[in-house]
């Protein structure tokens, strides 16, 4: 369900790029802009100071692989990308100052879980079931101001009773919230696309076959991830930022990369960070209220 136009369950959109009805909708679509959300005179609430992302690994990964995803997650928070986050702000109540996005991101830890766990596809509510028993024992730090990712390797399948749908059938990856008690916690999937490149979760039409690290699925994943990191970070409880459509602000730059170049290898990138090439979606900001690839 939607509340006053912000979809809770801020899923990153699949991509058909070469299906004609979708861009048809695409094109006819009318922007709106993005606005902060006010339930009387109660402002929602947005992660403002710095954030820390804390990454489980779930199935198989190389050491590679993580790097990448570590790389990224590491020196995002210090990029010209990332100041796009700063145009948004937190406000308490529609009185109170607005608290704007002044932090950065820091990698909080890394985990690898076999598939052993939980097996190889996820259902119902397993995730966030999960991320609520390992904070709760104190196998992942309980970090409330957080970010949780689970990223899964290629082949893994899931599917989510808490938001519905399932990965690559419906969603690229998500974010929503687990409690532990009373708390509530902000966490994220998403999925590797490498057994089925081409059909919606990764930049085909630019890198069909080569991308900036060498690896197509983990390089996708890496759009994703930033997507759904941004978001949680303006609308982590689904009551702050969204638009009259139902959008965060990721959502209205999905798949939308802007100018973009060739790396060593030849795949197509459009960011330079910590030393490793990446091709992100653009984000939304707040203030010029159109997608920018920097600010």
């Amino acid at each position: 369900s939607q509340r006053n136009g912000i979809d809770p369950n801020g899923k990153a959109s699949i991509h058909r790029p070469n299906n004609p009805n979708t861009l048809a909708r695409a094109a006819a679509a009318t922007p709106s802009n993005i606005t902060y959300r006010f339930y009387g005179h109660s402002g929602g609430y947005a992660l403002t100071g710095t954030t820390k992302v804390y990454v489980v690994y779930y199935g198989t990964w190389s050491s590679t692989q993580i790097n990448i995803i570590s790389v990224l997650i590491s020196n995002l928070g210090n990029s010209s990308w990332f100041n796009i986050e700063k145009t948004y702000y937190s406000q308490l109540t529609d009185t109170s100052p607005k608290v704007s996005v002044s932090g950065s991101l820091v990698l909080g830890g890394s985990w690898t879980l076999s598939s052993s766990a939980f097996g190889t596809a996820l259902t119902g509510n397993t995730i966030p079931s999960a991320f609520a028993y390992y904070v709760s024992v104190g196998a992942l730090p309980n970090d409330k101001g957080g970010i949780y990712l689970w990223l899964s390797s290629p082949e893994i399948s899931e599917s989510s009773t808490v938001v519905g749908g399932s990965f690559l059938a419906d969603y690229c990856g998500y974010h929503y919230r687990f409690s532990v008690g009373n708390t509530f916690y902000v966490y994220g999937f998403i999925g590797n696309p490498k057994k089925y490149i081409g059909y919606g979760c990764d930049p085909y039409t630019i890198n069909p076959s080569i991308s900036p690290n060498g690896d197509l699925g983990v390089d996708a994943m890496a759009s994703v991830i930033s997507h759904e990191v941004v978001e949680a970070m303006s609308n982590p409880f689904s009551n702050a930022w969204g638009d009259s459509n139902g959008n965060e602000n990721a959502d209205k730059c999905a798949w939308d990369f802007g100018t973009y170049y060739a790396a060593p290898n030849k795949g197509k990138y459009n960011i330079y960070i910590g030393g490793k090439y990446y091709l992100i979606q653009r984000n939304w900001n707040a203030k010029t209220q159109a997608c920018a690839q920097s600010a």
